[in-house]
């Protein structure tokens, strides 16, 4: 097969400037797309396009290339072995080799017919190989120095003239290394000459301004892997390590003091490695936050594999020295739109239910709907994956990819489905509260119908109840967990299912914990979806919520509401699936009693305060009020009366939460303390209506214009609530606190002042109020 020309000409039309193959193999493409099939250069454009399109495999010397690709019948390129390519191909690739003048281009083909051992004599295709690899290697570093020594001042870092050279300068390394490679694999006598441009290559590239630690890599991992050859690349590797040191540098010094510990002797192993300790510390002391655990992690690693124990202990004090806000995680959330509807059709069925006791059995037998299989998305990028526990902290997991074989992704799908579910079971769980109003003592004897639900034990879950309806979740969990995980045992042991390990050797006999008792599930004969509900809720694995470990280990801050309400549903699953809807019961110490609507007034005698429907609209749970009245200091120095007054109108405004008429009352009751400080500044104040006292307090310089204009206008809005004409649930609690905190102030602002004896007194709306 003889070369054709235009072909031969697009091979070499980077050979002055010594392109990278890639850009050879784009002129290559072009010549295919613009030729007839029916030409003969057509087939050569391919098969030489297809021998640029290779690529090395990592850590791997002896073949070092990938599949081969050629082209398909629409033109593009094709996965394809270097043994099943055409034997025109080949030809093709013979025909070249020794014609074209760009020296990577040659190295290539000959070192593709080397590796398809194509001929009577292949291993002249490796020497050929050889042979021009070095040339271009040396063709790549003259054409560096070519860019250097053009340019009227020495280029600054960064720049696009040293961008340049250092491709050179790393192509010519990657050339020596695949020289180096196929020489050693078949112990040529050139091997040695090959080594010792190796060294002067990595020699120099520590000269450069600034050095290459990427060239000198690239000469010593494959010396370093090779015995034969760690004598020649130590000096190398010693001075590459005190090369590298000070900020910015200890990841090089770590990397080079690694491979200088495989080239000395045993005996030098101890001291190369307290170096690449310290080394290692070093590196986390200039690192922050992730990256600084991280160093700490290798260094931790580093020093057991090492057998430095007192170094491991170090490592060990100064990771829990790390605080979580020096971690600077953040929360990454997606805002989801809920289906028109979700929530209330939720609360339907609690608004259609006859009892309490039909409404909760409804919630306990009802699950989510969740996938058991999904196909992970083409093309959805997977990127690697570190799990750290904030509390030590600690890296508890690492994983190349979150998504392997589509299991991380299935887990997130049940995750964001149970959350999903969390929210309509919250909803629910909420208007059993508004409509039934139960107590602890309404709930036992519900939750202890079934044998397996011992009301010793049910007394606790019906707190955890409680303290959910009253906003605190970490109690409810703390209550709710340990009942169901007892509850699951129990409902074990009653079906004959095995919940103990008895004594084997040393080992003593235990009871089955919860991790144990999931995986007996299906045994149980739970329905679909239910073990699946449970293990992703309460289970170890990564990806899954994990709620029990994470609270009861206090791995978190507080779980979200709607996940609480999730544990409680499946705590009312674990009692009642498989029972019969028990039958509605009365609590002995009271009357029975009918099923208020939803959203009706409760007139009743309540054992325990019940959030106010209304609050809500404001806070999300009792906790938050404590911000809403957080700025409500007493002045020091007041009246105790006053003081006194001032604390129950901030404590009334706190618990509005509960009865949302609170608010308008704190408002009130601060005026009371305003008009029982006026009586302390105002001499002779006697028994004085507020309208007097107010107006005494303006004359005698006590009030300033702002101030009476305030108090007036909160003198009316007593006298119209007083006297029935204005109602209280017009007083929102955000509005409350910020009326109550220029009550506050103005108590403070008037006590603080000396007031000046008036002229005349008035004592007109003689009301008194």
């Amino acid at each position: 097969m003889d070369a054709q020309p235009a072909v031969l000409n697009a091979v070499n039309s980077g050979a002055d400037s010594c392109e990278p193959l890639h850009k050879v193999g784009r002129a290559l493409r072009a010549g295919y797309l613009n030729t007839n099939p029916a030409e003969e250069e057509h087939e050569h454009f391919a098969a030489l396009w297809a021998a640029m399109e290779f690529r090395l495999q990592s850590d791997t010397w002896d073949v070092v290339l990938g599949p081969f690709r050629t082209t398909d019948d629409n033109g593009d390129l094709v996965p394809r072995a270097v043994e099943d390519m055409a034997p025109a191909v080949f030809e093709a690739w013979v025909a070249y080799a020794p014609k074209t003048t760009h020296p990577l281009v040659r190295a290539r083909l000959h070192h593709l017919l080397w590796d398809a051992r194509h001929g009577t004599r292949p291993i002249e295709h490796l020497r050929s190989a050889v042979h021009s690899y070095r040339a271009g290697a040396r063709t790549q570093l003259t054409k560096a120095e070519d860019h250097l020594e053009a340019l009227a001042h020495p280029p600054e870092p960064g720049a696009a003239a040293t961008f340049e050279m250092q491709l050179a300068r790393l192509r010519a390394a990657d050339a020596l290394a695949l020289a180096y490679g196929l020489a050693a694999a078949t112990r040529q006598p050139v091997r040695t000459d090959i080594v010792d441009e190796m060294i002067d290559l990595g020699q120099a590239s520590l000269d450069w301004k600034p050095p290459s630690p990427g060239v000198l890599g690239l000469m010593t991992a494959p010396l370093v892997a090779s015995t034969h050859d760690r004598p020649a690349v130590r000096p190398l590797l010693e001075r590459a390590v005190d090369e590298y040191r000070g900020e910015g540098q200890f990841h090089y010094r770590v990397e080079f003091l690694e491979e200088l510990r495989r080239v000395v002797r045993p005996d030098e192993r101890r001291d190369v490695n307290e170096m690449i300790h310290r080394a290692r510390m070093e590196l986390a002391d200039s690192s922050t936050g992730l990256r600084k655990l991280l160093a700490l992690e290798d260094a931790a690693r580093h020093a057991r594999d090492s057998g430095l124990t007192d170094a491991l202990d170090e490592v060990r004090r100064t990771q829990q020295k790390i605080g979580r806000d020096e971690i600077s995680m953040d929360t990454i959330r997606t805002p989801v739109s809920l289906p028109a509807g979700y929530l209330e059709a939720a609360s339907a069925v609690i608004d259609a239910a006859d009892s309490m006791e039909h409404a909760l059995h409804f919630i306990a037998t009802i699950p989510p709907t969740m996938g058991d299989s999904v196909a992970l998305p083409s093309g959805l990028l997977s990127l690697p994956t570190v799990y750290i526990n904030p509390n030590g902290p600690v890296v508890t997991r690492t994983a190349e990819s979150d998504s392997s074989a589509g299991e991380g992704f299935l887990f997130r799908q049940h995750v964001f489905a149970l959350d999903m579910h969390g929210l309509a079971v919250e909803a629910q769980l909420d208007r059993v509260r508004d409509r039934f109003r139960p107590t602890a003592e309404d709930l036992v004897p519900f939750l202890a119908g079934p044998q397996h639900a011992l009301e010793t034990r049910m007394r606790g879950l019906a707190r955890a109840f409680e303290a959910f309806w009253e906003g605190d979740v970490d109690t409810a969990l703390a209550l709710a967990l340990p009942r169901l995980e007892g509850t699951l045992r129990r409902r074990l042991q009653a079906a004959d299912i095995g919940v103990i390990t008895h004594a084997k050797g040393e080992t003593i006999g235990q009871v089955h914990q919860l991790g144990s008792l999931l995986d007996k599930l299906d045994e149980l004969g739970f329905p679909e979806p239910w073990p699946l509900v449970l293990r992703t809720v309460l289970g170890n694995a990564e990806g899954q919520m994990n709620l029990r470990n994470d609270v009861l280990h206090d791995l978190v801050d507080t779980p979200s509401r709607h996940r609480t309400a999730l544990v409680l549903q499946i705590a009312l699953a674990v009692i009642f699936l498989g029972e019969e809807p028990p039958a509605a019961t009365t609590p002995a110490d009271s009357s029975t009693r009918t099923p208020l609507p939803w959203n009706a007034a409760a007139d009743q005698h309540l054992p325990f305060p019940v959030p106010d429907p209304r609050a809500h609209h404001f806070v999300t749970q009792y906790a938050d009020m404590h911000d809403v009245v957080a700025g409500l200091t007493v002045p020091s120095g007041i009246p105790q009366s006053a003081a006194t007054v001032l604390h129950t109108a901030r404590e009334l405004l706190r618990h509005s939460y509960f009865c949302y008429e609170f608010s308008t009352v704190a408002l009130l009751h601060a005026l009371i303390a305003m008009e029982i400080v006026l009586r302390a500044k105002i001499p002779d104040s006697g028994t004085r209506p507020l309208n007097a006292l107010i107006k005494q307090g303006k004359e005698s310089g006590l009030l300033t214009e702002r101030q009476t204009e305030f108090l007036h206008e909160g003198r009316k809005l007593r006298n119209r609530i007083a006297h029935g004409q204005r109602a209280h649930s017009v007083m929102p609690p955000r509005w409350g606190a910020g009326m109550l905190t220029t009550s506050f102030t103005l108590i403070s602002e008037v006590w603080a002042v000396q007031p000046t004896p008036p002229a005349t007194t008035d004592t007109d709306e003689g009301t008194g109020i």
